[in-house]
C-alpha cells in the first residue's frame, strides 16, 4: 500500500488498540489476505448507492479514508452504504474521525454489530456479537443523535501475540531496501564507518 494508506493503517489500528479492541490482529490477517491484490480492486466504487469493490471485498482502510474524504456527505439522510467488506471493525477509526470532521455522531452498523461514535472520540458498542467478524455483507454507516457516551478509559500499552507480531514484521521487512555496499556508500546506515 501506499505510505498515505499505511499511515493510516497504522493509526486505525492504535485507534482500536486503545480502545482496547485487537487491532493488530486484524490488521495482520487484513494485510495478509489482501496481499498481492491490486490496489483499484480493493477500492469503493461511489458511483452508486451501495458503494462496492470491482472485485470481492472492500478494503476498511481504502473505504474508510475514502468515506472521511467524503465527510461533507455525511448529511444525507442515508449516510454510507457499503456492499461487502472485510473486517468491519477496521472501520471504526475512521468513523471517529468523521464524527470528528462533520461535528455529529455517527452510527456504524453491520449484522450483528453496531456502534455509536461521538465527535469527542467516545465508543459506544449497542451489538457486538460480530464485532471480530473477517467480512459484513453491508455495512451502513449514518449521522445520529449525539448520545451520552462516557469517556472510556484508554489503553496505553498493549502486548501483541507473538505469531501476530511476526506477520506484522515479515510485512515490514519487504519495505526495506537491500543491504548493498552501493547503499552503504550513498550514505544508508552508518555507510563504510563503523560508529555504533
Amino acid at each position: 500500500m501506499s505510505w498515505g494508506l499505511a499511515e493510516e493503517a497504522g493509526k486505525a489500528t492504535r485507534w482500536l488498540v486503545s480502545h482496547n479492541l485487537p487491532g493488530a490482529e486484524i490488521l495482520a490477517q487484513l494485510l495478509t489476505q489482501n496481499d498481492g491484490t491490486d490496489y483499484a480492486a480493493l477500492c469503493p466504487v461511489t458511483t452508486t448507492g451501495l458503494w462496492h469493490a470491482p472485485q470481492g471485498p472492500l478494503c476498511p482502510l481504502i473505504a474508510g479514508a475514502t468515506i472521511c474524504d467524503h465527510a461533507a456527505h455525511l448529511t444525507d439522510e442515508e449516510g454510507f452504504a457499503l456492499g461487502p467488506t472485510s473486517y468491519p471493525m477496521m472501520l471504526l477509526p475512521f468513523a471517529a474521525g468523521l464524527a470528528q470532521l462533520s461535528g455529529t455522531s455517527v452510527a456504524v452498523s453491520w449484522p450483528g454489530s453496531a456502534a455509536v461514535l461521538t465527535q469527542e472520540g467516545n465508543m459506544s458498542l449497542t451489538e457486538d456479537i460480530t464485532l471480530m467478524a473477517d467480512h459484513a455483507t453491508i455495512v451502513q454507516i449514518a449521522a445520529t443523535a449525539s448520545p451520552i457516551v462516557p469517556a472510556s478509559p484508554c489503553v496505553w500499552r498493549a502486548d501483541i501475540p507473538a505469531d501476530v507480531a511476526e506477520t506484522l514484521g515479515a510485512l515490514a521487512h519487504r519495505t526495506y531496501a537491500p543491504d548493498t555496499p552501493e547503499s552503504r556508500l550513498a550514505g544508508a546506515g552508518a555507510g563504510l564507518t563503523d560508529n555504533d
